[in-house]
């Protein structure tokens, strides 16, 4: 039998954020967790800025000292993320960008720009085959994908609707444009908000199957039987008047997300490393805009090349010393081991592992 994956962690003290880039340096040497970057890549740092206004999420420094160590090996850096599929900042280019820089993403303070990695309205991507039980393919944001490597940072917490999300949820969800969005939360189709449609026509000029059409003097209307579920007129309405139903079974839901993750590590062809901050353990993610209850104190930092590992490792770490998984503080009706074993069956990630402290 192969060895199990090793995990890197580096415990903190609870609310010390001060200590957190300390951390982070040390799991990076400890594991040559950058040897993937060669002089002249362009390595995407996936990042979550978080919503306007949010406190809870991992502050720029933490990235950024993977940004200022990837730059002295020559590489070129850069934070990105992508579309979300509500309406707000983060669900166009432009302002994903703005926030970015107002949270402290910028060259300055972290060592890289902010690059929105499916560009201005959320819909650049680059089709991946995968061969899963529920996609033949998945889409992979567009900067990602044609990056040379990747550092993926993510934060772990609960989530509404997968129980928690920390690595997996991050290269799934994260790294989808909002087509792939809609495709994992959505088993049905986008549907128009009649007191938000100002009839301009954008869903309609983009609609790939022409199932979107103007009503005279009217809004616009979705011919269910003609849409394919795209996400095209999600991307270019500008005024929220498309939506979609979050209708997808919890269970559903993470073998979907699984897979999306299962397409970004394949475009990124295994030249990346995952970090991950067990801290800020908060009930709801960082797309929460009115911010959320810890739910248990800080554990520290891990790193790991295998997504699968770190994520179990994280749930194990935060029941070692809370006395109940992530997921069960955060929402004890879901079951968020679902996507952990998902991961396993498809080769994703070993749930099984040796932990390294650093």
């Amino acid at each position: 039998m192969s060895r199990p994956s090793k995990v890197f962690f580096r415990p903190v003290p609870d609310a010390q954020p001060a200590t957190w880039p300390q951390a982070v340096a040390a799991l990076l040497d400890a594991a040559d967790g950058l040897g993937f970057a060669a002089r002249n890549d362009r390595v995407a740092i996936k990042v979550n800025v978080g919503e306007a206004g949010l406190t809870t999420m991992l502050p720029p420094e933490v990235a950024g000292v993977a940004a200022r160590r990837l730059r002295e090996r020559g590489a070129h850096p850069f934070f990105t993320d992508t579309a979300v599929l509500y309406s707000g900042r983060r669900s166009h280019g432009p302002g994903h960008a703005e926030l970015a820089a107002e949270h402290g993403f910028t060259l300055e303070r972290a060592g890289a720009v902010f690059v929105p990695a499916d560009g201005v309205v959320g819909n650049l991507e680059v089709e991946v085959p995968i061969g899963g039980k529920h996609f033949a393919s998945v889409g992979v944001a567009e900067a990602i994908a044609h990056s040379n490597g990747a550092v993926v940072v993510s934060h772990a917490t609960g989530h509404l609707a997968a129980g928690f999300g920390a690595t997996l949820k991050n290269l799934g969800m994260g790294c989808s444009a909002r087509k792939g969005k809609l495709l994992q939360h959505s088993d049905t189709k986008p549907f128009v908000k009649d007191d938000l449609c100002t009839a301009c026509g954008a869903c309609v000029e983009h609609c790939p199957t022409g199932a979107l059409s103007l009503e005279p003097g009217g809004t616009a209307r979705l011919d269910e039987s003609v849409c394919t579920g795209c996400g095209e007129c999600l991307a270019h309405c500008r005024y929220g008047a498309i939506a979609f139903r979050w209708d997808a079974a919890p269970a559903i839901l993470q073998e979907k997300m699984v897979e999306h993750a299962l397409g970004a590590a394949r475009a990124l062809k295994g030249r990346f490393v995952c970090l991950l901050g067990i801290v800020n353990l908060t009930r709801h993610c960082d797309c929460w805009g009115e911010g959320s209850p810890r739910v248990a104190a800080d554990v520290g930092f891990a790193l790991s090349a295998d997504r699968g590992a770190l994520d179990q490792a994280a749930m194990d770490l935060v029941e070692r010393a809370a006395g109940r998984r992530l997921d069960q503080l955060a929402f004890p009706e879901l079951e968020g081991l679902t996507q952990l074993a998902y991961a396993e069956s498809i080769g994703l990630g070993r749930r099984e592992y040796e932990l390294v402290e650093a």
